[in-house]
């Protein structure tokens, strides 16, 4: 199971979707919404896992299991 983080863009704006094990950005999206769509749509492809939702100020805000689709 997999884990990505909706985290803000940081100086471009709007909002990525890092993975985990990697630390990379897997993609990047304008909204909050996007990104964490994008995250359970990645999720679902794959084996499930866990979304964990930053806010502006970089704090856990939120978590969201994903099972595989």
């Amino acid at each position: 199971m997999g884990q990505r983080h909706v985290v803000p863009g940081g100086g471009g704006g709007g909002w990525k979707v890092v993975g985990a094990a990697t630390g990379s950005t897997e993609s990047s999206t304008n909204t909050q919404a996007d990104a964490i769509d994008e995250a359970r749509r990645q999720l679902e492809n794959s084996d499930g896992g866990e979304i964990l939702i930053h806010g502006i100020d970089g704090s856990v805000r939120d978590r969201r299991t994903v099972q595989s689709g």
